[in-house]
């Protein structure tokens, strides 16, 4: 056999021992390191699978009594009111904490309503340890009524406020957008963005027509009809119109190479990346974001508020790239949205000095827990915004 076809034959025989070894690291759930590979189906994770076998066990329409979190038929899910979980509650009002609220605000309060995601609601802090209540601990007669939703994009906030914040008299309103919300206010099926979550969920999003917003609504009417298109594979389709993220499809035969997934998986995952969408700001994702925070700035004054700031929060690899590299790869972000004369304050800055010192000394308290804000990040927050409230609206 001439030494050319010998050397194309060895390479053969290498990349199909290479392939059944990454076979072998791949579980038969499809994932590789814990992560699902392409082609991405409703139910990429085993965790996903486990939270159908519940549904399908569980009779009626209502969330386990021991959640704060229900479905909503608008918003994809919210919290649910009079509700606790370990060091979780939810008032009547359906926003966190054990504290009540009227809707009328009382006379000489300032009241703030805070909306957003994880990082406004406090994951994986107490209810008195989230930075709203903090706030509110700070400073007599002073009302932050915290709305924020783990999970939520910022679509799912702004249809939030609207449902429950224009009638409450707000001074402020505080927008909390987490940068990674970038990828979630393009996202219909959070599987197919996150394809690693633990629940699967479907929400909202509002597209761009020209200038406009367009909602395209959560079209399912209940949880158990929900749950039923997760077990049969439909909620793809009906999730189809308007969907950023791709399932990361693959040729039928390509489908049983490790490799060939794999390179997909690469490339899946690096589309998904913050830094890589807060860069391109000619593309959807950045485009609507800009547009779902002008917006919300806007009603909010509306609706009778003096300010509505967008609280921009950094998780632990955009503290890294600013505090280990110099790096601030959302300044694009920040621009737009000073040139629309929509205010911001980044939380980066305050927060990067407790983080540098947690950096250099294992033994400094951590700004982060969990892939969160940890006591001391909510307390830094919290400091913040006194300092802003005291400068806007006086001590």
């Amino acid at each position: 056999m001439p030494r050319p076809a010998r050397a194309l034959l060895a390479l053969l025989g290498s990349l199909l021992l290479l392939d059944a070894g990454i076979s072998l690291l791949a579980t038969g759930d499809g994932l590789l390191l814990g992560r699902p590979l392409p082609p991405f189906g409703a139910t990429p994770h085993p965790h996903q699978r486990t939270w159908v076998a519940s549904e399908r066990a569980r009779p009626g329409n209502e969330s386990p009594p021991d959640t704060t979190g229900r479905f909503d038929p608008e918003l994809g899910w919210t919290l649910r009111p009079g509700s606790s979980r370990r060091d979780e509650s939810v008032g009547a009002l359906g926003a966190r904490g054990p504290r009540e609220y009227a809707r009328a605000k009382p006379g000489g309060t300032l009241r703030l309503l805070c909306f957003g995601d994880s990082f406004t609601f406090g994951a994986e802090v107490a209810d008195a340890e989230a930075w709203p209540a903090q706030l509110e601990a700070a400073r007599p007669r002073l009302e932050a009524i915290n709305f924020g939703v783990g999970g939520y994009g910022t679509d799912q906030a702004l249809l939030r406020f609207r449902r429950l914040g224009r009638d409450l008299g707000a001074d402020a309103v505080l927008v909390g957008f987490l940068l990674e919300n970038v990828g979630r206010n393009v996202n219909r099926y959070r599987p197919l963005y996150y394809p690693a979550t633990g629940i699967p969920g479907a929400k909202p999003r509002f597209r761009l027509e020209g200038e406009d917003l367009v909602l395209l609504p959560q079209p399912f009417p209940t949880r158990e009809a929900f749950a039923r298109a997760v077990e049969d594979g439909s909620v793809l389709s009906l999730l189809s119109e308007g969907e950023h993220w791709s399932r990361g499809t693959l040729p039928g035969p390509l489908r049983l190479s490790s490799l060939a997934r794999l390179a997909a998986a690469y490339r899946a995952y690096s589309l998904r990346q913050t830094r890589r969408l807060l860069l391109d700001e000619r593309a959807e994702p950045f485009r609507v974001t800009v547009a779902l925070l002008e917006a919300f700035h806007r009603e909010a004054l509306a609706c009778g508020a003096r300010e509505a700031p967008v609280l921009v929060f950094p998780r632990e690899e955009e503290m890294e790239a600013l505090v280990g590299r110099d790096e601030r790869y959302w300044k694009g972000l920040l621009e737009a949205l000073r040139t629309r004369s929509v205010p911001f304050l980044d939380l980066a800055e305050p927060l990067a000095a407790a983080y540098r010192a947690a950096r250099e000394d294992p033994s400094a308290p951590a700004v982060y827990r969990a892939g969160h804000l940890s006591p001391l990040g909510n307390r830094i927050v919290a400091e913040t915004l006194l300092g802003w409230a005291r400068e806007r609206f006086g001590p």
